[in-house]
């Protein structure tokens, strides 16, 4: 080989990069393709320990904002409600306060944790209750609390704590809402200086907390709408590195879509489909339908496989919603036969419907599609035993062919197809016999339809770019967060009927 040939290269050849497919752009292929990691020509790259921290960091603060968006009456507990987290607070705090006891029980007392101590109350004041606007009970407080001043009397000798104190739990009591006064009252009977510190630094945590909560309930709009910018922010940046990070989401829509409009679309034809504008405003009332179906697909199954990668964030929410809505529908179904197979008498008796509601619910507490079959068992023989139970208080005669009866047809809910359980037609209202069950509904159907609108809101724009796929057109290139998106509009279409349909 002479030294003019080119020898040939040992380097591993370099795969040109791709372009990134818009999401709901074309159609998810039947064998993914490999992360670019894998397939490409250059090196995996490796996330660092900060980074790992950042992005744990990142997905916390986005929960917690979320958590906020979806939950009106959301508030920062006084406690932790974790027993854990709890039990290893008050341990520490613990521990703290047994350390600054012993500092002030030697002789000369030991005064520099103590020191801290005050410190520590005054910038918490300063920085964490007080605002910008303070300005003047600010240096009011530099001046009472100067820290050279107090530390030269502390050095000297002439630290009076319990003064210093004394205007601490002052201006607690001046900042403080007035739900917290007693405490304040509480805190100046007490005289054990250890126990006045502790009380002091508790009520300043509940004035954070207190402060906290009232920002989050004058900003609760901008929240949420922060929350879904953020979301679907973040969202595209997975997909950036995940092009195939929608598939599950596009197969759940996809559903949900032929469930309600194939059959229409076919009528129309393809031409007629393809003339419509991309902006037509039928496209809203698709949008909603199809949204509407797919989250009420979710909860009406113990555990939905394929589970869309947009409700990722809520997928523990939406399945113990599954449960709630299973045991709401067990409940319903086995009143309405009771009250059915024991006649008008029995089922209008005082209290029957609710102390029958009451039990049933206890019962089903812990229901889900693995424990229905037993649980469908106890459930009959509750509803034989109210029903017999209020015929001999009625002095009526009780069919034992009624018992066998209501067992029969309760046992015969864990079908699915059951047109108790699952009928064809579904009523804008509770049936009058059912109306037992109304708090119980309003309690699921507010979480439910809280969640579902932040949701729609959030991902609008990748849901019409995907049902415009699903209706023939051209792929949206412009997936991209829209403020002014008409997605919060929770309301059905008026071609939908039934409330159970559309959100």
């Amino acid at each position: 080989m002479s030294d003019n040939e080119e020898k040939p290269s040992r380097k591993r050849p370099v795969t040109p990069p791709k372009s990134i497919p818009i999401p709901g752009a074309q159609e998810p292929s039947s064998a993914p393709s490999l992360p670019p990691w894998v397939a490409g020509g250059s090196p995996a790259k490796f996330v660092t320990h900060d980074e790992l921290m950042k992005i744990t960091n990142d997905m916390e603060n986005m929960e917690l904002v979320h958590e906020i968006a979806i939950d009106p009456n959301f508030q920062i507990p006084d406690k932790p409600t974790n027993a854990i987290q709890n039990c290893v607070r008050e341990s520490m705090h613990r521990a703290y306060y047994n350390q600054l006891r012993r500092d002030l029980a030697k002789d000369p007392p030991e005064l520099e944790f103590c020191f801290g101590f005050l410190m520590e109350l005054k910038i918490m004041i300063l920085d964490d209750i007080l605002t910008a606007q303070h300005t003047r009970l600010k240096a009011e407080i530099n001046s009472m609390l100067d820290e050279p001043t107090l530390r030269g009397k502390m050095e000297a000798g002439q630290l009076e704590i319990d003064k210093v104190m004394k205007y601490i739990i002052d201006l607690c009591s001046r900042l403080c809402s007035p739900g917290r006064d007693g405490l304040v009252a509480a805190l100046r009977e007490k005289t054990d200086i250890i126990d006045l510190f502790q009380g002091t630094m508790d009520l300043l945590e509940l004035m954070k907390n207190d402060l906290t909560n009232y920002q989050i309930s004058q900003n609760r709009s901008a929240i949420e709408e922060y929350s879904a910018k953020h979301e679907y922010k973040m969202f595209q940046k997975s997909l950036a590195e995940n092009p195939n990070g929608c598939n599950f989401t596009r197969q759940w829509l996809k559903i949900a879509y032929e469930e309600l409009f194939t059959d229409k679309d076919s009528e129309e034809g393809t031409s007629s489909k393809k003339e419509k504008p991309a902006d037509d405003p039928e496209n809203e009332k698709y949008l909603v339908d199809t949204t509407s179906r797919g989250y009420v697909k979710l909860v009406q199954v113990d555990e939905y496989s394929d589970f869309p990668e947009t409700l990722k964030i809520d997928r523990l929410k939406i399945e113990l919603l599954a449960e709630k809505f299973l045991q709401i529908v067990m409940c319903a179904s086995a009143v309405f036969v009771t009250c059915n197979v024991a006649g008008r008498q029995i089922s209008e008796s005082d209290g029957f419907k609710k102390t029958l509601k009451d039990h049933l619910v206890a019962i089903t507490n812990n229901t889900d599609e693995e424990r229905i079959k037993a649980d469908l068992e106890k459930i009959g023989e509750q509803c034989v035993k109210e029903a017999s139970d209020t015929a001999v208080t009625l002095k009526l005669d009780w069919n034992p062919g009624n018992s066998v009866s209501i067992r029969n047809q309760i046992n015969a809910l864990i079908n699915l197809d059951n047109p108790i359980r699952n009928p064809t037609s579904v009523p804008h209202r509770l049936l009058p016999g059912l109306s037992v069950i109304q708090s119980e509904l309003c309690a699921f159907t507010s979480k439910f339809l809280r969640l579902c609108v932040h949701n729609r809101k959030t991902f609008y724009t990748l849901y019409s770019s995907l049902i415009l796929e699903f209706q023939g057109h051209a792929p949206s290139t412009h997936a991209v967060y829209h403020a002014d998106s008409p997605s919060s509009m929770p309301g059905p279409s008026s071609s939908q009927p039934g409330p159970s349909s559309s959100f």
